[in-house]
C-alpha cells in the first residue's frame, strides 16, 4: 500500500511556497505519493450527501490550482508521484487539459497521475461557463479527446461537446497509457464504465454510510468488469482518503489496515488536521511516516 499526502489546504497561515515544500519533506520522510484537490471556486453551499452531518470544506479555504502546484511540486522532487484526487476535469476545455497534462507528465519524468471526476458544486460551474447538466457527458468526450490528442498526431475527435480535425498537441507521452486517469465520484454504472475502458484507479466516493466491505464489494464489481473486456484486474489502483474518523492516524491504520486491504485498497491520501504552518506540519508528517512503516 502506498502512503500519499493530501496537501490540500493543510498550511493556512502559510504561502503557496510553503504547499510546494511540504511535497519536499514528503518524499524526503518516505511518503509515496502527494495529491491534491481542487475547487477553482467555492460558494455558501453543501454537496447533496450532506445532510446534517460535516463536511471538510468550506467556502473560505484556499485552494491551490492543481496543475500550476504541481509543476513546481514536480522541480522540487524527484520520486514522489503527484496524483490529483481529484481535479474537476469537465471545468477545462479537452485541448488545454491534454497539454497541462503532457507537459506536466514530461517535466516529472512521468509521475503525474490524473484523477478526475464531475463534483458537485453547480454554481462553480455556472462561473467558468459550462453547463451543470451536461458535466457526465463532458468527461467522457474530455478524456476520449485527451486520449486521442496523447496518441499520435495529426489527431481528429469527434464528440458531442468536443471536435477537432488533423490538429498537433505536443508534447504528449510516448504511449496513451504511460499517463495514467483515475476516476472518482459516486459508484454509478457510468462511472464503472470509465473505469472499464479507460482508467487505471479508481478513487471511490466515502459517505457516512460506506464500510471497507462496501467499497470492497465495489472494487470487486470493477474488477470482474475489466476481466470481462480482457483487462488485468491486478493493475487496479484505488485511493482512499484517510482515515475515515477522527480517530489519531496510528491507531486508525492499526484498526482499519487488514480491512483496507481486503477491500482492495492500495493508496491512501492523508489530511493533516490541525496545523496551520509548515513548521507545525512536518512533526505531524513525520509521526505519519513512522506509524505507516510497519506496513510496507
Amino acid at each position: 500500500m502506498r502512503l500519499g499526502l493530501y496537501a490540500l489546504s493543510m498550511v493556512p497561515d502559510g504561502s503557496v511556497r510553503d504547499v510546494v515544500e511540504l511535497a519536499r519533506i514528503a518524499e524526503d520522510l518516505g511518503f509515496d505519493d502527494v495529491c491534491l484537490g481542487e475547487h477553482v471556486v467555492m460558494a455558501d453551499a453543501l454537496p447533496p450527501w450532506v445532510k446534517g452531518g460535516s463536511f471538510p470544506h468550506n467556502s473560505g479555504e484556499r485552494f491551490v490550482e492543481p496543475m500550476t502546484t504541481f509543476a513546481a511540486m514536480a522541480m522540487a522532487t524527484s520520486r514522489v508521484r503527484l496524483v490529483t484526487c481529484v481535479l474537476i476535469a469537465p471545468l477545462r476545455p479537452a485541448a488545454l487539459l491534454a497539454k497541462q497534462a503532457a507537459t506536466l507528465h514530461e517535466l516529472s519524468n512521468g509521475r503525474l497521475v490524473l484523477g478526475v471526476s464531475v463534483s458537485w458544486l453547480d454554481q462553480e460551474y455556472a462561473a467558468l461557463g459550462v453547463p451543470f447538466q451536461e458535466r457526465g457527458t463532458r468527461l467522457d468526450d474530455l478524456v476520449g479527446a485527451c486520449r486521442a490528442l496523447w496518441a499520435g498526431a495529426p489527431a481528429s475527435f469527434s464528440s458531442e461537446s468536443v471536435n477537432f480535425t488533423d490538429i498537433y498537441c505536443s508534447p504528449r507521452p510516448a504511449h496513451v497509457e504511460d499517463l495514467p486517469i483515475w476516476f472518482g465520484g459516486q459508484f454509478t454504472p457510468r462511472l464503472v464504465r470509465r473505469v472499464v475502458n479507460w482508467g487505471q484507479g479508481f478513487l471511490p466516493h466515502v459517505g457516512a454510510t460506506d464500510t471497507w466491505a462496501s467499497i470492497g464489494g465495489q472494487v470487486g464489481r470493477l474488477k470482474a468488469a475489466m476481466q470481462l473486456v480482457g483487462r488485468d484486474p491486478s493493475t487496479l489502483e484505488v485511493g482512499v482518503r484517510f482515515p475515515l474518523s477522527g480517530k489519531p492516524f496510528a491507531e486508525a491504520l492499526a484498526e482499519d489496515m487488514g480491512a483496507m486491504t481486503a477491500a482492495g485498497v492500495t493508496q491512501l491520501y492523508c489530511p493533516i488536521l490541525g496545523p496551520r504552518t509548515l513548521a507545525e506540519a512536518r512533526p505531524r508528517m513525520e509521526a505519519m511516516a513512522r506509524a505507516f512503516q510497519q506496513y510496507r
